[in-house]
């Protein structure tokens, strides 16, 4: 049974949704709010002066400031997502009749996603403890620790939500295809759609991929960005593959289809011509079938398979940004 919007609106959604001042600022003032927390944890529990003059003091303050924009990014990222799922949704429907919701992500699956969220979550707490305080829970929470005590597994439950979301998403979008949606071969170029749809997954990771490297310093971890951004480019260009795979497959069968109904007849048409009939139907029967086998399998256009390689730019540019910013602040202390 299809699930309204209410029904499958997640509560990140409803944030926004409860919020007056619109997404962008209603994103800017909750990493306002949880850096703020970060910050009055740091001065309550320690130097605040001598924290931001050490090196390490430094490290921690980047580390609250890095979690505090992933949360953010997941929020921000959740509701473009959503918003542009809702303009897919109203273009499937005008383009090829197609009424399903494209996010189904309430119900028993999203329960179980933020259950091992929260599970692994805690399990990351308890080596954060270990590794620091030795297990002393107590001592942990007196320290700066107490912000990463709700922080380290809220990020867990956001992302295996998020996780959860996406592997439905691409479920769902196959079942679509597979059961509701037509191919017209010769509007074939309105399937870019599908292929607009994947590549925002792409952009989806990319983002995320873009703010860790912005934390990365600029000694010594070169090896790890680089390889980093290597794997996060494969994922996102295989991530909208396999997203594409089921549009794929269904045009490879229409054109199948329609060549074979074309080459019978055009066999017939030249076997009425070798018996002394007209045959006039063979040059526009050729041109058609050349016309078929020409269309791409693949649903995109020109301007739709150029936003990977501006999309995969993103982490690229962002770690340059963070490798600048932080040497010119070395240089300004």
């Amino acid at each position: 049974m299809a699930h309204g919007p209410k029904d499958s609106e997640l509560f990140e959604l409803k944030l926004y949704r409860w919020s007056p001042l619109g997404p962008v600022l209603t994103t800017i003032l909750i990493g306002i709010f949880i850096y703020g927390l970060f910050l009055l944890n740091v001065w309550a529990t320690d130097d605040f002066a001598a924290v931001a003059a050490s090196p390490g003091g430094q490290s921690m303050l980047r580390v609250g400031l890095l979690l505090t924009l992933i949360l953010c990014a997941a929020l921000g990222v959740n509701k473009f997502d959503d918003r542009a799922g809702q303009a897919d949704e109203e273009a499937l429907r005008r383009e090829f009749g197609i009424t399903s919701p494209l996010r189904r992500e309430s119900g028993r699956g999203m329960v179980w996603a933020t259950a091992f969220g929260l599970l692994f979550g805690l399990a990351f707490l308890a080596f954060l403890i270990w590794t620091n305080m030795r297990g002393d829970v107590f001592a942990f929470a007196q320290s700066v620790g107490l912000w990463f005590i709700p922080m380290t597994p809220l990020l867990w439950v956001m992302l295996a939500r998020g996780v959860y979301s996406s592997v439905i998403a691409g479920r769902h979008m196959a079942a679509i295809i597979r059961d509701e949606l037509t191919i017209d071969l010769y509007r074939h170029h309105e399937l870019a759609l599908f292929g607009r749809i994947a590549m925002r997954r792409a952009f989806v990771w990319l983002i995320f991929v873009g703010i860790i490297l912005l934390s990365i310093p600029e000694d010594g971890s070169a090896v790890f960005a680089w390889l980093t951004l290597s794997i996060s480019i494969v994922i996102a260009s295989f991530n909208a593959i396999i997203t594409m795979q089921p549009i794929r497959h269904k045009i490879r069968a229409a054109k199948d289809t329609e060549l074979r109904t074309l080459r019978e007849r055009l066999a017939q048409a030249r076997k009425e011509m070798a018996t002394g009939g007209v045959g006039a139907d063979v040059p526009a029967l050729v041109a058609l079938e050349e016309r078929i086998e020409k269309i791409s399998e693949w649903p995109l256009d020109l301007p739709t398979a150029a936003r990977l390689p501006l999309y995969i730019l993103i982490p690229v540019v962002t770690w340059a940004i963070g490798v600048y910013a932080e040497a010119l602040l070395q240089r300004l202390m």
